[in-house]
Order: structure tokens, then sequence, then C-alpha cells
């Protein structure tokens, strides 16, 4: 499978330790939300990062794949 582009964007700020992790992805801070643009390799990255964020208690308020 190769590697997908996605916008994922959060209500509020991320956490800097969040923020360390995801040195690969664009962050852009559109009050009152973040929104972050990146590739990631696979769908199970993907969910990683859906799980992470929601283990930190983060509200997703959506995900779209680029093209």
């Amino acid at each position: 499978m190769t590697a997908t582009n996605y916008q994922v964007r959060v209500s509020g700020t991320i956490p800097s330790e969040l923020l360390d992790e995801l040195v690969d992805m664009t962050v852009s801070v559109e009050p009152p939300e973040t929104v972050l643009y990146g590739e990631l390799p696979d769908q199970s990255a993907l969910f990683g990062l859906i799980s992470r964020m929601h283990g930190m208690g983060l509200r997703l308020i959506e995900i779209r794949r680029l093209p």
C-alpha cells in the first residue's frame, strides 16, 4: 500500500508532546482548531494517530484524504 496525504482537524491546540511525534506533518493553527497536513504510510498509521489523539483527550473534527 502506498502512502496517502491527509488533513486532520482537531478542536483546540495539540499538546507539545504529541507535536514532537508529528515532525513529518505540517501544523497549522486556525483558531479555534489545529489542522495537520501530511503523509501517513498506511491506514494503521492513521488509526494509531487517531488513537493517540483520543488518548490525549483531543476532539477530532474531521479527517480528509487529500489527492
